[in-house]
C-alpha cells in the first residue's frame, strides 16, 4: 500500500543525488524478471473514468551515438499498458546519432525524428514538446538508460495522488559493465508530497530530467523551459512546480553514465552558472512572490557567485557580490534584474554557452528520410 509522506519545508531538505548513493547492481538479463514479477494496479482506468492515458517520449540529441542504442531499447522495454509515442529531437548532432536512432527505432510505433540547428537542450526540448500529442510528457537525455518500470510506477503514483508533476530519484553506472538496475519491493516504494513544492524547489535545486513525468498542459501553462537559459532541468523544475503539484518517490528511475566525456554536468561553470540564473530569472519574471521565497532566491545565488568570485576568479572576501551578499544579510534588498547581472561573473573566463536566440528555430522533419 502506498503511503504519501507530507515534507514540511522547515524540515531538513535533501537532493535527488541524496539517495542515490550506493545504489547496487543486477545485470540486465535479470531486468526482464523484475518487470514481469511488478504487477502494478492501473489506478488510471478508474480515475480516468476507463480512458487510458498517452505518455510522449522527448529524447533530446547532440552527439550521443555510442549510448543511443541502450537507450532506445530502455524505451522499448518501459512495462505499462498506456499509449506512447516517441519524438527524437537532434540539436545539430555531427556525429552519426540520426543514423543510429533510425536503426535502433526500427519497428517502434509512432515515431518522430526532428532535427534543429544546435541551440541547447532547453530550447530542443520546447520544440520537442511542441509536437507533443500525449496527456503527460516523459523527458530522456539521451545517454540515461530508464529503468522498465519508470513510466508505469510515475504514471500510477501520479494519477493515483493528482499529481501534475512527479519525480523519483537519478543515479549512474558504470561504462565498463554498463547500466544496471538495484531489484527492490517496487510496489513498496512510498510518494513524498510536499507542503510547498516551489520553496522545496527552490531550496534544493533539483536536477536531471530523465527521472520526471509531468502533465503536458502544465507544460503549456509554465511555458516549458526557460529558453534564455542554455540546459532545460533548472528552470523546468522551478516554472513546473510554480503551477502544479508536485510528488517524488524514492527509488533510482534512470542511471546515466558515470564518465560520459559529454555531459553537461562535467562542465562545472554551465551547472552553477544555470542553476544560479534559473533562480534570478525567475525572480525577475515574479516580483509578486512572498517575501520569503524573494529572500531565498537572493542567499543561494549571492552565495554561489560569492563562493565562485573566491575559489575560481580569486576575488577574496571584496568581490561585487560578495559586497552584495553582505549588504544582502543586513536586509537590504536585491532584485532579479541584479541577481541575472551578477550571474555573468561565472562565465568569466569560461565556457559558459547562452542561447543566442530564444524562438523555437525551424525544424526539420526526417522521420522517413
Amino acid at each position: 500500500m502506498d503511503i504519501a509522506i507530507i515534507h514540511q519545508k522547515k524540515q531538513k531538505n535533501r537532493g535527488v543525488s541524496d539517495y542515490t548513493d550506493g545504489i547496487w547492481a543486477i545485470r540486465p538479463i535479470v531486468l526482464e524478471q523484475i518487470a514481469s514479477s511488478f504487477v502494478l494496479v492501473n489506478h488510471w482506468r478508474e480515475v480516468l473514468g476507463g480512458i487510458v492515458p498517452k505518455i510522449t517520449y522527448v529524447v533530446t540529441v547532440f552527439n550521443k551515438a555510442p549510448f543511443l542504442p541502450g537507450v532506445i531499447d530502455s524505451l522499448r522495454n518501459q512495462t505499462g499498458s498506456f499509449d506512447r509515442e516517441f519524438i527524437f529531437i537532434d540539436d545539430g548532432s555531427t556525429d552519426k546519432s540520426i543514423e543510429v536512432i533510425r536503426d535502433a527505432t526500427a519497428g517502434m510505433a509512432d515515431v518522430r525524428i526532428v532535427a534543429q540547428k544546435n541551440h541547447g537542450p532547453a530550447i530542443a526540448t520546447n520544440n520537442a514538446v511542441s509536437l507533443a500529442k500525449g496527456d503527460w510528457i516523459k523527458l530522456v537525455d539521451a545517454d540515461d538508460v530508464l529503468a522498465p518500470y519508470c513510466s508505469e510506477l510515475l504514471l500510477s503514483k501520479a494519477l493515483l495522488h493528482g499529481l501534475d508533476f512527479i519525480f523519483g530519484t537519478a543515479g549512474y553506472y558504470d561504462m565498463a559493465t554498463g547500466p544496471l538496475f538495484p531489484a527492490t519491493d517496487l510496489k513498496s516504494a512510498d510518494t513524498i508530497l510536499f507542503d510547498d513544492p516551489l520553496w522545496k524547489v527552490l531550496d534544493c535545486g533539483f536536477a536531471r530530467v530523465s527521472h520526471c513525468l509531468f502533465k503536458k498542459d502544465l507544460f503549456d501553462r509554465a511555458n516549458g523551459c526557460d529558453p534564455r537559459i542554455f540546459s532545460q532541468d533548472h528552470s523546468l523544475f522551478i516554472r513546473l512546480t510554480a503551477q502544479g503539484m508536485l510528488g517524488q518517490i524514492k527509488h533510482v528511475m534512470c542511471l546515466g553514465p558515470e564518465d560520459e566525456p559529454g555531459r553537461i554536468m562535467n562542465n562545472q561553470a554551465q551547472v552553477v552558472h544555470d542553476a544560479s540564473i534559473a533562480l534570478a530569472y525567475f525572480l525577475a519574471d515574479h516580483p509578486e512572490l512572498a517575501a520569503d521565497k524573494r529572500n531565498l532566491i537572493s542567499r543561494k545565488v549571492l552565495a554561489r557567485i560569492r563562493k565562485w568570485e573566491k575559489k575560481e576568479l580569486g576575488k577574496g572576501p571584496f568581490g561585487t557580490a560578495a559586497r552584495r551578499y553582505m549588504l544582502a544579510r543586513f536586509g537590504l534588498p536585491v532584485s532579479g534584474e541584479t541577481l541575472v547581472s551578477l550571474c555573468g561573473l561565472i562565465g568569466e573566463g569560461q565556457d559558459v554557452r547562452i542561447p543566442a536566440v530564444t524562438e523555437l528555430p525551424e525544424l526539420q522533419d526526417i522521420t522517413c528520410e
